[in-house]
């Protein structure tokens, strides 16, 4: 009897043609579906963990998502890998943070918390210029976030770093409130202000330091040396000029000008007893010194020399 199924070829006895690319067809179809369907199943399971802030779990399913879709060559959204840059800060995985995160702001998708965790993330790599650009994203995004306080700290930190005078200042403005009983932000303000050689206003935030904080290093030593300098250059000066003209009126004039630079050098030692109280280097030493031979305190210049040796 002659088979009258049009799949099959009656002069062969084997399957038509068309009937095998049916086949080839369902089995790509069949094939598809299995990809997919795990992804499916992956993504349940990513949000499942997330949702149960299991965080360990939902960084292994969404990366699990992300290789799948990737390796097919599918778009992976923005959500995805801003849950599996969250769920990688939360296990401790810097890189996979940075990575993720990076790859969910590029897909314009993040919050005021991701751009902060990204720009820690590279501070925490000691990548500077990757920090910057993500604290300065933060800022202009998100002027109301809920870390701007600290972004804006942590910038104005930045730019005194890198010598940015002009954004510290503009970045100060915004943030000069909160150094009224802040003496760390407002030593970076000092050292700004040192950067710009604005002894008017050092000479005031080295008294507001020291009203903060007596025991503040970065004023002592500016008070301490300003002092100092100012004594040790007035006496060359004195002496030079009374060397070239050693007259009675010259030497009255040395006499009444060392009054003010013995002064000046007991503030300046005052200054640098209190540094050497609380780090005995050989550089307060070695001032120190100094200063006795100035006074002429063989006794007390002897000590500090043996101390700067």
């Amino acid at each position: 009897m002659q088979n009258s199924n049009p799949l099959y070829n009656t002069n062969s006895g084997k399957l038509s043609n068309n009937y095998k690319i049916l086949l080839l067809t369902l089995a790509v179809i069949v094939a598809g579906c299995g990809p997919a369907r795990r992804i499916g199943e992956m993504q349940e399971s990513a949000e499942e963990a997330w949702e149960m802030q299991n965080y360990q779990e939902a960084l292994f399913f969404y990366e699990e998502v992300i290789d799948l879709k990737t390796g097919r060559g599918n778009e992976v959204s923005g959500n995805t890998y801003h849950r599996a840059g969250m769920a990688a800060h939360e296990t401790g995985h810097t890189r996979k943070t940075i990575e993720y995160l990076g790859k969910a702001h590029r897909n314009d998708y993040g919050t005021d918390r991701s751009y902060y965790i990204l720009a820690d993330a590279y501070r925490e790599i000691d990548n500077l210029s990757l920090e910057l650009s993500t604290l300065e994203k933060y800022n202009d995004i998100y002027p109301e976030g809920e870390r701007i306080d600290e972004v804006r700290e942590r910038l104005f930190e930045v730019y005194v770093e890198i010598n940015n005078s002009e954004e510290a200042l503009d970045i100060w403005a915004l943030i000069e409130h909160r150094a009224s009983d802040d003496p760390e932000l407002l030593e970076k303000y000092f050292t700004l202000n040192k950067q710009l050689e604005k002894e008017a206003e050092l000479d005031d935030i080295a008294g507001q330091l020291l009203a903060l904080d007596s025991n503040n290093t970065a004023a002592l030593e500016y008070l301490a040396e300003k002092y100092f300098w100012q004594a040790e250059n007035q006496y060359q000066q004195e002496m030079k000029a009374y060397e070239q003209d050693q007259t009675r009126g010259q030497y009255r004039q040395l006499l009444d000008a060392l009054d003010e630079i013995n002064r000046k050098f007991r503030i300046s030692r005052d200054y640098f007893e209190r540094l050497y109280n609380i780090d005995p280097s050989r550089r307060y030493a070695e001032y120190l010194m100094n200063i006795y031979i100035r006074f002429g305190n063989d006794e007390r210049a002897a000590f500090y020399r043996q101390r700067a040796n």
